[in-house]
Protein backbone atom coordinates (compact mmCIF):
# COMPACT_ATOMS: atom_id res chain seq x y z
CA UNK A 1 0.00 0.00 0.00
CA UNK A 2 1.36 3.51 -0.64
CA UNK A 3 0.34 6.91 0.76
CA UNK A 4 -3.38 8.53 -1.18
CA UNK A 5 -3.41 11.88 1.16
CA UNK A 6 -4.94 11.96 4.15
CA UNK A 7 -8.21 13.59 6.21
CA UNK A 8 -9.20 15.50 8.39
CA UNK A 9 -10.82 14.25 11.88
CA UNK A 10 -12.09 15.91 14.98
CA UNK A 11 -11.77 13.93 18.18
CA UNK A 12 -13.44 15.48 21.08
CA UNK A 13 -10.42 15.36 24.04
CA UNK A 14 -11.35 17.66 27.21
CA UNK A 15 -7.57 17.95 28.70
CA UNK A 16 -7.84 21.00 30.64
CA UNK A 17 -11.56 20.44 33.26
CA UNK A 18 -13.89 22.80 32.50
CA UNK A 19 -12.54 23.70 28.99
CA UNK A 20 -13.81 22.59 25.62
CA UNK A 21 -10.97 20.44 24.13
CA UNK A 22 -10.57 19.30 20.67
CA UNK A 23 -7.57 17.39 18.33
CA UNK A 24 -7.80 17.96 14.64
CA UNK A 25 -6.03 15.01 13.50
CA UNK A 26 -4.92 14.57 9.60
CA UNK A 27 -5.40 10.79 9.40
CA UNK A 28 -3.24 9.19 6.55
CA UNK A 29 -5.04 7.01 3.98
CA UNK A 30 -3.45 4.13 2.12
CA UNK A 31 -4.41 2.72 -0.84
CA UNK A 32 -3.37 -0.48 -2.53
CA UNK A 33 -1.82 -0.54 -6.12
CA UNK A 34 -3.34 -3.81 -6.77
CA UNK A 35 -7.03 -3.94 -5.65
CA UNK A 36 -6.98 0.08 -5.27
CA UNK A 37 -8.53 -0.44 -1.64
CA UNK A 38 -8.38 2.58 0.73
CA UNK A 39 -7.57 1.90 4.22
CA UNK A 40 -7.23 5.02 6.87
CA UNK A 41 -3.90 4.61 9.39
CA UNK A 42 -4.25 3.44 13.26
CA UNK A 43 -5.87 6.03 14.77
CA UNK A 44 -3.84 6.66 18.06
CA UNK A 45 -6.47 8.78 19.91
CA UNK A 46 -9.34 6.88 19.93
CA UNK A 47 -11.18 3.80 18.29
CA UNK A 48 -12.06 4.42 14.91
CA UNK A 49 -15.49 6.24 14.10
CA UNK A 50 -15.64 7.27 17.20
CA UNK A 51 -15.20 11.53 17.93
CA UNK A 52 -14.66 10.99 21.77
CA UNK A 53 -10.86 10.32 22.58
CA UNK A 54 -9.70 7.19 24.95
CA UNK A 55 -8.88 10.02 27.73
CA UNK A 56 -12.74 11.24 27.32
CA UNK A 57 -14.17 7.78 27.78
CA UNK A 58 -12.04 6.95 30.52
CA UNK A 59 -12.99 9.70 32.25
CA UNK A 60 -16.31 9.29 31.69
CA UNK A 61 -16.19 5.62 33.03
CA UNK A 62 -14.32 6.80 36.32
CA UNK A 63 -17.22 9.55 36.83
CA UNK A 64 -19.33 6.77 36.05
CA UNK A 65 -17.80 5.23 38.73
CA UNK A 66 -19.07 8.03 41.44
CA UNK A 67 -22.81 7.82 42.37
CA UNK A 68 -22.32 11.24 43.54
CA UNK A 69 -22.32 12.48 39.77
CA UNK A 70 -25.68 12.11 37.99
CA UNK A 71 -25.58 12.12 34.10
CA UNK A 72 -26.17 15.49 33.41
CA UNK A 73 -23.14 16.16 35.58
CA UNK A 74 -20.88 14.28 33.75
CA UNK A 75 -22.15 15.28 30.66
CA UNK A 76 -21.94 19.06 30.98
CA UNK A 77 -18.19 18.52 32.58
CA UNK A 78 -17.57 16.21 29.27
CA UNK A 79 -19.25 17.93 26.57
CA UNK A 80 -20.99 14.59 25.77
CA UNK A 81 -24.41 14.17 25.50
CA UNK A 82 -26.15 11.83 28.06
CA UNK A 83 -26.97 8.92 25.09
CA UNK A 84 -23.42 8.45 24.46
CA UNK A 85 -22.61 7.93 28.46
CA UNK A 86 -25.74 5.43 28.61
CA UNK A 87 -23.97 3.93 25.49
CA UNK A 88 -20.61 3.35 27.30
CA UNK A 89 -22.13 2.31 30.84
CA UNK A 90 -24.09 -0.51 28.71
CA UNK A 91 -20.95 -1.63 26.72
CA UNK A 92 -18.26 -1.26 28.50
CA UNK A 93 -19.55 -2.78 32.02
CA UNK A 94 -20.34 -6.49 32.86
CA UNK A 95 -21.39 -7.77 35.73
CA UNK A 96 -19.82 -11.18 35.76
CA UNK A 97 -21.10 -14.30 37.67
CA UNK A 98 -20.21 -14.35 41.29
CA UNK A 99 -20.15 -16.56 44.44
CA UNK A 100 -22.71 -16.17 47.18
CA UNK A 101 -20.50 -14.50 49.73
CA UNK A 102 -20.17 -16.77 53.08
CA UNK A 103 -22.09 -13.91 54.89
CA UNK A 104 -25.37 -12.07 53.25
CA UNK A 105 -26.87 -9.13 54.01
CA UNK A 106 -30.09 -8.40 52.80
CA UNK A 107 -32.33 -5.60 53.41
CA UNK A 108 -34.74 -2.69 51.01
CA UNK A 109 -34.92 0.45 49.67
CA UNK A 110 -38.26 2.36 48.76
CA UNK A 111 -38.36 3.26 44.85
CA UNK A 112 -41.76 3.04 42.78
CA UNK A 113 -40.14 3.92 39.83
CA UNK A 114 -37.45 1.05 39.70
CA UNK A 115 -39.03 -1.92 40.93
CA UNK A 116 -41.89 -4.04 39.71
CA UNK A 117 -45.68 -3.13 39.52
CA UNK A 118 -46.18 -5.19 42.34
CA UNK A 119 -43.61 -4.17 44.63
CA UNK A 120 -42.38 -0.67 46.04
CA UNK A 121 -39.31 -1.70 47.00
CA UNK A 122 -35.77 -2.63 45.67
CA UNK A 123 -33.88 -5.67 47.36
CA UNK A 124 -30.17 -4.49 48.35
CA UNK A 125 -28.16 -7.90 48.57
CA UNK A 126 -24.22 -7.45 50.42
CA UNK A 127 -21.18 -9.76 50.96
CA UNK A 128 -20.49 -8.55 54.83
CA UNK A 129 -17.40 -10.05 54.86
CA UNK A 130 -15.29 -8.46 52.08
CA UNK A 131 -17.69 -5.29 52.13
CA UNK A 132 -19.10 -4.88 49.05
CA UNK A 133 -22.95 -4.82 46.93
CA UNK A 134 -23.64 -8.39 45.25
CA UNK A 135 -26.86 -7.54 43.67
CA UNK A 136 -29.99 -5.57 43.22
CA UNK A 137 -33.47 -6.68 43.00
CA UNK A 138 -36.09 -4.87 41.28
CA UNK A 139 -38.86 -6.60 44.16
CA UNK A 140 -38.80 -8.22 47.30
CA UNK A 141 -41.49 -10.38 47.27
CA UNK A 142 -41.04 -13.67 48.72
CA UNK A 143 -41.91 -15.26 44.92
CA UNK A 144 -39.13 -12.59 43.25
CA UNK A 145 -36.41 -13.92 45.68
CA UNK A 146 -37.82 -18.04 45.49
CA UNK A 147 -36.98 -17.66 41.67
CA UNK A 148 -33.83 -15.82 41.86
CA UNK A 149 -32.00 -17.91 44.72
CA UNK A 150 -33.38 -21.03 42.83
CA UNK A 151 -31.19 -20.29 39.87
CA UNK A 152 -27.84 -20.46 42.33
CA UNK A 153 -26.53 -23.92 42.84
CA UNK A 154 -27.40 -25.70 45.92
CA UNK A 155 -23.74 -26.26 46.35
CA UNK A 156 -22.68 -23.06 46.06
CA UNK A 157 -26.15 -21.71 48.55
CA UNK A 158 -25.00 -24.43 51.42
CA UNK A 159 -21.87 -22.27 51.54
CA UNK A 160 -23.41 -19.95 53.13
CA UNK A 161 -22.77 -19.32 57.03
CA UNK A 162 -24.93 -16.69 58.03
CA UNK A 163 -27.92 -13.72 56.54
CA UNK A 164 -28.54 -10.96 58.44
CA UNK A 165 -31.94 -9.57 57.52
CA UNK A 166 -34.73 -7.08 59.10
CA UNK A 167 -38.19 -8.53 60.31
CA UNK A 168 -39.53 -8.77 56.90
CA UNK A 169 -41.46 -11.90 57.14
CA UNK A 170 -40.52 -13.49 53.67
CA UNK A 171 -36.81 -12.58 54.03
CA UNK A 172 -36.90 -15.38 56.85
CA UNK A 173 -39.11 -17.56 54.71
CA UNK A 174 -36.70 -17.52 51.69
CA UNK A 175 -33.51 -18.43 54.25
CA UNK A 176 -35.07 -21.42 55.54
CA UNK A 177 -35.62 -22.25 52.30
CA UNK A 178 -32.64 -21.82 50.33
CA UNK A 179 -29.44 -21.77 52.89
CA UNK A 180 -30.09 -24.88 54.66
CA UNK A 181 -26.77 -24.28 57.02
CA UNK A 182 -27.34 -20.02 57.05
CA UNK A 183 -27.55 -18.78 60.84
CA UNK A 184 -30.49 -16.00 60.18
CA UNK A 185 -29.92 -12.57 62.53
CA UNK A 186 -32.19 -9.69 62.50
CA UNK A 187 -30.85 -6.46 62.94
CA UNK A 188 -30.39 -5.10 66.21
CA UNK A 189 -30.94 -1.69 65.26
CA UNK A 190 -34.24 -2.46 63.40
CA UNK A 191 -35.05 -3.85 66.91
CA UNK A 192 -34.32 -1.03 68.95
CA UNK A 193 -35.61 1.64 66.18
CA UNK A 194 -39.06 -0.46 66.99
CA UNK A 195 -38.02 0.17 70.63
CA UNK A 196 -37.48 3.68 70.59
CA UNK A 197 -40.78 4.39 68.62
CA UNK A 198 -42.94 2.70 71.09
CA UNK A 199 -41.44 5.06 73.29
CA UNK A 200 -41.96 8.27 71.64
CA UNK A 201 -45.45 7.12 71.03
CA UNK A 202 -45.86 6.96 74.72
CA UNK A 203 -44.26 10.51 75.53
CA UNK A 204 -46.52 12.12 72.68
CA UNK A 205 -49.52 10.38 74.36
CA UNK A 206 -49.15 11.80 77.40
CA UNK A 207 -48.31 14.38 76.11
CA UNK A 208 -51.64 15.27 74.40
CA UNK A 209 -53.40 14.66 77.98
CA UNK A 210 -51.37 17.51 79.65
CA UNK A 211 -53.26 21.13 79.57
CA UNK A 212 -51.50 22.68 77.20
CA UNK A 213 -48.98 25.37 78.33
CA UNK A 214 -48.88 23.69 81.56
CA UNK A 215 -45.32 22.18 83.91
CA UNK A 216 -45.73 18.82 82.55
CA UNK A 217 -46.29 20.14 79.25
CA UNK A 218 -43.32 22.04 78.64
CA UNK A 219 -41.20 19.55 80.33
CA UNK A 220 -42.54 16.64 77.55
CA UNK A 221 -42.15 19.16 75.09
CA UNK A 222 -39.06 21.03 75.24
CA UNK A 223 -36.88 18.68 77.49
CA UNK A 224 -37.88 15.38 75.27
CA UNK A 225 -34.50 15.20 74.09
CA UNK A 226 -33.22 13.87 77.73
CA UNK A 227 -35.14 10.73 77.42
CA UNK A 228 -33.96 10.48 73.95
CA UNK A 229 -30.21 11.63 73.21
CA UNK A 230 -27.40 9.59 74.24
CA UNK A 231 -24.32 9.98 76.45
CA UNK A 232 -26.03 14.03 77.49
CA UNK A 233 -24.12 15.24 80.16
CA UNK A 234 -26.41 15.92 83.05
CA UNK A 235 -24.16 17.31 85.69
CA UNK A 236 -23.46 20.24 84.07
CA UNK A 237 -23.85 24.22 85.85
CA UNK A 238 -27.27 25.06 87.29
CA UNK A 239 -28.74 28.11 85.24
CA UNK A 240 -31.72 29.84 86.11
CA UNK A 241 -34.97 28.57 84.53
CA UNK A 242 -37.77 31.14 84.30
CA UNK A 243 -40.49 28.67 84.80
CA UNK A 244 -40.00 27.18 87.94
CA UNK A 245 -38.01 30.53 89.36
CA UNK A 246 -35.18 28.17 90.46
CA UNK A 247 -31.75 27.65 89.26
CA UNK A 248 -31.77 23.72 87.86
CA UNK A 249 -29.87 22.03 85.67
CA UNK A 250 -30.38 18.63 83.05
CA UNK A 251 -30.75 16.05 85.98
CA UNK A 252 -32.82 17.88 87.90
CA UNK A 253 -35.00 18.43 84.91
CA UNK A 254 -34.63 14.29 83.91
CA UNK A 255 -35.97 14.20 87.51
CA UNK A 256 -38.85 15.95 87.40
CA UNK A 257 -40.36 14.46 84.27
CA UNK A 258 -39.81 10.97 85.63
CA UNK A 259 -41.23 11.89 88.85
CA UNK A 260 -44.23 13.55 87.42
CA UNK A 261 -44.83 10.81 84.67
CA UNK A 262 -44.24 7.35 86.76
CA UNK A 263 -45.74 5.23 83.20
CA UNK A 264 -42.57 7.21 81.44
CA UNK A 265 -40.32 6.31 84.07
CA UNK A 266 -41.21 2.87 84.07
CA UNK A 267 -40.49 3.14 80.26
CA UNK A 268 -37.61 4.89 80.30
CA UNK A 269 -35.64 2.13 82.65
CA UNK A 270 -36.85 -0.58 80.25
CA UNK A 271 -35.77 0.90 77.58
CA UNK A 272 -32.42 1.88 78.76
CA UNK A 273 -32.26 -1.55 80.48
CA UNK A 274 -32.22 -3.24 76.82
CA UNK A 275 -30.08 -0.63 75.25
CA UNK A 276 -27.62 -1.63 77.45
CA UNK A 277 -28.55 -5.30 76.98
CA UNK A 278 -27.88 -4.67 73.20
CA UNK A 279 -24.59 -2.84 73.15
CA UNK A 280 -22.73 -4.98 76.13
CA UNK A 281 -23.80 -8.32 76.16
CA UNK A 282 -21.46 -11.23 74.26
CA UNK A 283 -23.47 -13.93 73.25
CA UNK A 284 -23.80 -16.29 76.27
CA UNK A 285 -24.47 -13.29 78.58
CA UNK A 286 -27.48 -12.54 75.92
CA UNK A 287 -29.04 -15.67 75.96
CA UNK A 288 -28.75 -15.52 80.16
CA UNK A 289 -30.92 -12.45 80.30
CA UNK A 290 -32.77 -12.32 77.64
CA UNK A 291 -35.72 -13.91 78.30
CA UNK A 292 -35.72 -11.68 81.94
CA UNK A 293 -35.90 -8.65 79.59
CA UNK A 294 -38.87 -10.15 77.39
CA UNK A 295 -40.71 -11.01 80.30
CA UNK A 296 -40.21 -7.39 81.92
CA UNK A 297 -41.74 -5.87 78.65
CA UNK A 298 -44.87 -8.17 78.91
CA UNK A 299 -45.56 -7.88 82.59
CA UNK A 300 -44.77 -3.99 82.09
CA UNK A 301 -48.58 -3.67 80.53
CA UNK A 302 -47.53 -0.24 78.69
CA UNK A 303 -49.89 -0.52 75.84
CA UNK A 304 -46.89 1.31 73.09
CA UNK A 305 -44.44 -1.38 74.31
CA UNK A 306 -46.88 -4.20 72.75
CA UNK A 307 -45.24 -4.32 69.29
CA UNK A 308 -41.98 -4.03 70.75
CA UNK A 309 -42.79 -6.81 73.07
CA UNK A 310 -44.12 -9.31 70.43
CA UNK A 311 -41.15 -8.80 68.35
CA UNK A 312 -39.20 -10.32 71.10
CA UNK A 313 -40.83 -13.29 71.69
CA UNK A 314 -41.40 -13.84 67.48
CA UNK A 315 -37.84 -13.43 66.67
CA UNK A 316 -36.21 -14.46 69.69
CA UNK A 317 -33.77 -16.76 68.36
CA UNK A 318 -32.66 -14.15 65.18
CA UNK A 319 -32.50 -11.47 67.52
CA UNK A 320 -29.89 -13.56 70.24
CA UNK A 321 -28.00 -14.64 67.03
CA UNK A 322 -27.22 -11.31 65.83
CA UNK A 323 -24.98 -11.26 69.58
CA UNK A 324 -22.46 -13.79 67.51
CA UNK A 325 -19.20 -12.25 66.15
CA UNK A 326 -17.66 -14.77 63.94
CA UNK A 327 -15.81 -11.57 61.91
CA UNK A 328 -13.89 -9.04 63.58
CA UNK A 329 -15.36 -9.00 66.59
CA UNK A 330 -18.38 -7.22 64.89
CA UNK A 331 -21.81 -8.14 65.76
CA UNK A 332 -24.01 -9.68 62.69
CA UNK A 333 -25.80 -6.65 61.59
CA UNK A 334 -27.34 -4.86 58.40
CA UNK A 335 -24.93 -1.62 59.18
CA UNK A 336 -23.13 -2.09 55.91
CA UNK A 337 -26.28 -2.66 53.84
CA UNK A 338 -27.66 0.79 55.34
CA UNK A 339 -24.49 2.33 54.66
CA UNK A 340 -25.36 1.19 50.79
CA UNK A 341 -28.65 1.98 50.99
CA UNK A 342 -27.31 5.61 52.13
CA UNK A 343 -25.13 6.03 49.12
CA UNK A 344 -28.08 4.62 46.51
CA UNK A 345 -30.85 7.27 48.16
CA UNK A 346 -28.44 10.17 46.88
CA UNK A 347 -27.82 8.80 43.36
CA UNK A 348 -31.42 8.64 42.90
CA UNK A 349 -31.91 12.20 44.90
CA UNK A 350 -29.17 13.93 42.40
CA UNK A 351 -30.76 11.78 39.68
CA UNK A 352 -33.67 13.36 40.07
CA UNK A 353 -35.85 10.33 38.67
CA UNK A 354 -34.53 6.69 36.99
CA UNK A 355 -36.60 4.14 35.06
CA UNK A 356 -34.25 2.14 33.56
CA UNK A 357 -33.48 -0.32 36.07
CA UNK A 358 -30.90 -2.45 33.87
CA UNK A 359 -28.96 0.40 33.52
CA UNK A 360 -29.65 1.60 37.55
CA UNK A 361 -28.62 -2.07 38.42
CA UNK A 362 -25.75 -1.59 36.33
CA UNK A 363 -24.34 1.63 37.25
CA UNK A 364 -24.82 0.36 41.20
CA UNK A 365 -22.55 -2.43 41.31
CA UNK A 366 -19.75 -1.05 38.99
CA UNK A 367 -19.50 1.96 41.59
CA UNK A 368 -19.66 0.09 44.78
CA UNK A 369 -18.54 -3.47 43.76
CA UNK A 370 -14.35 -3.28 43.79
CA UNK A 371 -14.51 -6.32 42.38
CA UNK A 372 -16.29 -5.22 39.01
CA UNK A 373 -14.43 -3.09 36.17
CA UNK A 374 -14.88 -1.94 33.22
CA UNK A 375 -13.39 -2.83 29.64
CA UNK A 376 -13.06 -0.56 26.46
CA UNK A 377 -14.30 -1.69 23.08
CA UNK A 378 -14.25 -0.26 19.66
CA UNK A 379 -18.26 -1.40 19.79
CA UNK A 380 -21.21 -0.10 21.41
CA UNK A 381 -24.98 -1.36 22.15
CA UNK A 382 -27.83 0.47 24.21
CA UNK A 383 -30.12 -1.36 26.20
CA UNK A 384 -32.55 1.19 26.02
CA UNK A 385 -36.22 0.20 26.61
CA UNK A 386 -38.52 -0.67 24.98
CA UNK A 387 -41.79 0.96 24.44
CA UNK A 388 -44.61 2.05 23.11
CA UNK A 389 -44.10 4.24 19.20
CA UNK A 390 -44.66 7.78 19.22
CA UNK A 391 -47.63 8.66 17.54
CA UNK A 392 -48.19 10.87 14.75
CA UNK A 393 -49.31 14.34 15.36
CA UNK A 394 -49.49 18.16 13.48
CA UNK A 395 -46.95 20.52 14.20
CA UNK A 396 -48.28 23.98 14.07
CA UNK A 397 -46.07 27.27 13.81
CA UNK A 398 -46.78 30.23 15.85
Amino acid sequence: MIGHGHKLKIINHPAIRDHKGIIHYNANRYICKDCKKTAFERNPFSFDGFNSSLFLIQNAMKLLGNLNYNLKMISDELNISTTQLCKYLDSYVTIPKRQLPECLGIDEIHNNYLSRRNSSYLCIIVDNVNRHIYDVLDSRNKQHLSLYFSSIPREERCRVKYVTIDMWESYKDVVNTYFPNATIAVDPFHVVSHLTKGFERLRVDLMKQCEYGSNAYYLLKKWHWLLEKDNVYLDNDRVYNSRFKMKLNRRDILHMILDTFPVLAQAYSLKEEYREFNRKSTYDEACDRFPKIAKSFKNSGIRQYDEFTAILFNWQEEILNSFLRPYDERKLSNSFTENINGKIRTYLAVSRGINNFQRFRKRVIFALSPDVFYALTSSLQSEKRSGKKRGTYNKTRD
